[in-house]
């Protein structure tokens, strides 16, 4: 069975997913035809480039199908199956006017909102249009498949969330991680893991740890993540007076290290799809605080696991981070709920299973 990816420009949690995918079915033969820079996730496997760009390039878009279009035709996957939104609309185009029967989709992150009535009719109508195209179209929530229904059949749409390898994330050492940090077991941490663009929030997170720092004089923050925000939040960092409290790391591949160290988890991101890296937290036994979005309701349960907060509000964040780091005991109860939560919900075997016997099920 020969299966095609068309994958998005990506990085993060979309690569962590995919890379754990291919480990997970190595005996199908996967064709992945990304961006050149994606070219390390293919490992073994066969690797086509594709000039794919965020955003819309109508010159760009317009010879990435012609490309794609000319592969498809000359491969005939058995399943042809897209990775993100522009990766998708690049694919439709390709396959048009035939549709290809096992054409599916997975939607990383909740579809982009339009900043006007036009534009937005504008999307929905070739929303309308590719989803119509595909077979089945996997979310990796159910909020972001609540937004899909409303363009296709409910039949159509089904949701795998994502899964993390648990295991990854024992028998690292909290000491370890707090020395290589240059912190001590006296300092209280908080951590994110998240790309720095503007929907993930981190300038309301640097805001809060402005206010904790009052309180809590041994608060330190690590922001793990690299992106086009990241010079600007460094210097916002250092106009509000966070200098000597804030450690930028950029991509890292020890996340598990690192988080063994932290003594909280934070996300205020504005949007999301479904998160890895709280999975990754939920994990690693921590406590976490995310914002009230419904894709990470799906995963943290209030209370239990973590708190849910206001998106884009500092002060709210701030004192959810206090009530967890002013009370240890009940944050490593949340923390062990968390482990737990993660075990019976989000294993990478049962995505994999549940993706794998997708493509079994489409061929018989």
């Amino acid at each position: 069975m020969r299966i095609i990816w068309v994958v998005r420009p990506a990085e993060g949690g979309i690569v962590q997913h995919l890379k754990r995918l291919l480990k997970g079915i190595p005996d199908f033969d996967i064709v992945v035809v990304a961006p050149l820079e994606l070219q390390e996730l293919a490992g073994e496997r066969r690797f086509i480039p594709l000039d794919l760009v965020d955003g819309l390039k109508p010159r760009r878009d317009l010879g990435a199908v012609r490309k794609l279009r000319k592969f498809l035709r000359q491969e005939k996957g058995s399943v042809i199956h897209a990775h993100g939104l522009k990766a998708a609309l690049v694919t439709a185009a390709a396959l048009a006017p035939v549709r290809h029967p096992r054409f599916l989709f997975t939607a990383h992150n909740s579809l982009p909102q339009a900043s006007s009535r036009v534009t937005q009719w504008g999307a929905n109508v070739v929303q309308r249009w590719m989803f119509g195209c595909m077979n089945t179209i996997i979310s990796v929530s159910d909020a972001v498949r609540s937004q899909i229904i409303c363009h296709v059949p409910e039949r159509k749409v089904l949701t795998i969330y994502n899964g993390i390898a648990a295991s990854d994330f024992d028998n690292h050492v909290a000491d370890a991680s707090r020395t290589a940090l240059g912190l001590s077991a006296d300092d209280q941490i908080v951590g994110t893991v998240a790309r720095l663009i503007p929907e993930k929030g981190v300038g309301t997170l640097l805001e809060a740890m402005s206010l904790i720092a009052r309180i809590v004089p041994r608060s330190h923050l690590i922001v793990v993540g690299d992106g086009p925000e990241r010079v600007r939040l460094e210097q916002y960092a250092s106009g509000l007076g966070l200098d000597g409290r804030v450690q930028f790391l950029g991509w890292r591949e020890d996340v598990p290290t690192l988080m063994a160290g932290w003594n909280c988890f934070a996300l205020p991101s504005l949007s999301e799809g479904f998160n890895l890296s709280v999975l990754e937290a939920m994990a690693s036994r921590l406590p976490v605080v995310v914002s009230d979005l419904p894709a990470l309701r799906e995963a943290v349960v209030p209370g239990r696991g973590g708190l849910l907060v206001r998106p884009g509000s500092a002060p709210d964040l701030a004192a959810a981070l206090l009530h967890v780091l002013k009370a240890p005991e009940r944050a490593k109860a949340m923390g062990e709920f968390n482990r737990s939560r993660v075990d019976a919900y989000f294993g990478e075997e049962r995505m994999v299973r549940c993706i794998k016997a997708l493509y079994e099920g489409l061929m018989t």
